[in-house]
């Protein structure tokens, strides 16, 4: 499997890439038991079932450390797209447990996680509803903090 090069070129986080690139890949199957799997000129993993595609973006993956221990953790968004529309944006919260990453919770919402830093999700969303015809501009977006507490993920004010 190819994993496309990130800016920093970091060995250690492209093995863990690697390793959270199979765990999400796993995910994706229990959903589209049926999908075929493709990765593109540019290292997007694709998988197609029908009329609906999965995709993994490599360079959106995001790690740092999440939860209490001083390992690397990771969050990996899922885009499924149905007959070439983003109906669905998943993100995978991953912890790192004694080497294997276990998926922790799995976040249904439209969002970009923006770095993971000092154990907070720093993110990017919409302070209005995605179906509005402003929802993405850039006066509706607002960048906001979570912690993970107890296997869910808690807003900071």
């Amino acid at each position: 499997m190819q994993v496309k090069e990130d800016s920093n070129g970091d060995p250690a986080d492209r093995k863990i890439k690697k390793q959270v690139i199979k765990v999400a890949e796993a995910h994706i199957r229990n959903k589209l038991q049926k999908g075929k799997k493709s990765i593109s000129k540019d290292g997007i993993i694709v998988f197609s079932d029908k009329d609906i595609k999965c995709l993994i973006d490599p360079a959106r993956i995001v790690t740092g450390e999440i939860d209490e221990d001083s390992v690397t953790d990771a969050i990996v968004p899922l885009y499924y797209f149905r007959n070439q529309t983003l109906y669905l944006t998943e993100h995978i919260i991953l912890l790192n447990k004694n080497g294997r990453f276990l998926t922790a919770k799995v976040l249904g919402a439209e969002m970009k996680v923006l770095a993971i830093k000092n154990r907070e999700i720093i993110i990017e969303t919409s302070k209005i509803a995605s179906d509005s015809p402003y929802f993405g501009c850039e006066i509706c977006k607002e960048v906001v903090k979570y912690n993970f507490v107890g296997g869910d993920t808690v807003r900071i004010k």
